[in-house]
């Protein structure tokens, strides 16, 4: 029971492991697409700052027609002055945000608890699980002896499969779906024998 515990525990962590490296990339690219627009958001509020400067000095001159000109230009380039500071504190965020770890493989694809293992599963999830008893099979003939449509019965698999229920055989397309063994033993199937996996 512990090598199969320890075979489960390994293909969920492999196939985790390509999960966190393509969240890594997405977040990688949202942060770079974020800091570019916030550097364009700097320079321009830099430029306005420039102009409010420029516009001040020429105030100077006309303080004795319209005292409140200037008082407005110093409130109008603090509040530039502010958009910039936030801007900065946003981009220093994005940056601790890229530097952060990527979180363990457990948040992706969890364990497997045994006690109730099907509480939390509707009906249509309970009973694909019961035909997965006999073996492997197909989302699309899964689909249709649970009267489901291929993507509703893809959506459910892909979920099925990432909180641990089943295994993916991935060595062909298309992918056929198993329980696996942790789930098996539960449910009183007997344990199929190990296939290698693509990951």
């Amino acid at each position: 029971m512990a090598i199969i515990t320890a075979r489960w525990a390994l293909k969920g962590f492999r196939q985790s492991k390509q999960a966190l490296r393509e969240a890594a990339s997405y977040v990688s690219v949202i942060v770079g697409a974020l800091s570019s627009r916030i550097e364009s958001l700097e320079e321009v509020s830099n430029q306005v700052r420039d102009a409010i400067g420029a516009l001040s000095a020429e105030s100077t001159g006309l303080r004795s027609s319209d005292a409140g000109l200037e008082s407005r230009c110093r409130a109008l380039e603090k509040s530039v002055e502010d958009m910039i500071t936030k801007h900065n504190q946003i981009l220093h965020e994005l940056e601790n945000l890229r530097s952060k770890p990527v979180p363990s493989v457990s948040e992706h694809r969890p364990v497997l608890q045994e006690d109730p293992i099907l509480d939390r599963l509707t009906e249509t999830e309970r009973e694909t699980l019961q035909i997965l008893k006999d073996g492997p099979l197909h989302a699309p003939e899964l689909g249709r002896r649970v009267n489901k449509s291929r993507e509703h019965m893809a959506r459910l698999m892909k979920r099925l499969y990432l909180e641990g229920y089943v295994d993916r055989e991935t060595d062909r397309p298309p992918f056929r779906y198993k329980l696996n063994d942790k789930l098996r033993s539960s449910l009183g199937a007997p344990v199929s024998p190990s296939r290698p996996e693509n990951v």
